[in-house]
């Protein structure tokens, strides 16, 4: 009798025993199936994909190479050249400004439409970094990239944009106008380029990469 029921008691010790088991086998799978859910629920992986994806369109951005685009729309020419000191005779008169009985070189190239007024267009992205109205020389806007390449405008009619304003290759930035200090050539644009205090014949770089201009 007395060894029967401790066969007994030890059927019910290994029963408990395989409950208790397998119990704690559910309970930690059930704790693994959560922590499985709740990793897959996490959104780090795709974070981090955007973040990459967007900083390589920034470097893409970052590494466009501006070119120098023309100040002007089509069909608007070049009535004033700059002056440089190799080219023809014939050229080189054509590169002279006469003003107070005094000839001098040309800064610049201008352009001009037959009388007509015509939009002034910006022929790099930048920072308007002056704007002022000169007695002689007109409305003067100055846009300055981030290489401190300059481009300059003058003889303006209109203006349309501010001081410290960023501006886009291509936006408009003003009209054509008079000045004095060319004022055989009427309503025109006077555009200068340069890097630093050294200046550039525009003619040369239109169309160029302007990281071939260097000071």
């Amino acid at each position: 009798m007395y060894k029967k029921s401790r066969n007994i008691k030890r059927i019910i010790v290994v029963g408990l025993a395989m409950v208790l088991f397998l119990g704690g086998v559910g309970i930690i799978q059930k704790i693994l199936d959560d922590s499985s859910d709740d990793f897959e629920d996490e959104s780090v992986v795709k974070v981090e994909e955007n973040d990459t994806t967007v900083e390589s369109e920034e470097s893409e951005e970052e590494s466009i190479d501006e070119t120098l685009a023309s100040p002007v729309e089509d069909g608007i020419g070049i009535v004033r050249y700059y002056y440089n000191k190799d080219d023809s005779s014939e050229k080189q008169e054509q590169s002279l400004i006469l003003f107070e009985g005094v000839y001098r070189p040309n800064d610049g190239i201008d352009y001009a439409k037959s009388g007509e007024t015509f939009n002034v267009l910006a022929a790099t992205s930048g920072t308007v970094t002056k704007k002022t109205n000169d007695a002689v020389l007109g409305w003067i806007v100055t846009i300055t990239n981030s290489d401190d390449i300059q481009t300059t405008y003058e003889s303006l009619s209109e203006v349309n944009v501010e001081l410290n304003q960023e501006v886009k290759q291509g936006d408009i930035i003003d009209l054509s106008g008079e000045n004095i200090y060319e004022s055989d050539l009427g309503i025109h644009l006077h555009f200068i380029l340069q890097k630093g205090d050294t200046l550039y014949n525009p003619e040369n770089y239109i169309g160029q990469a302007l990281s071939s201009i260097s000071s």
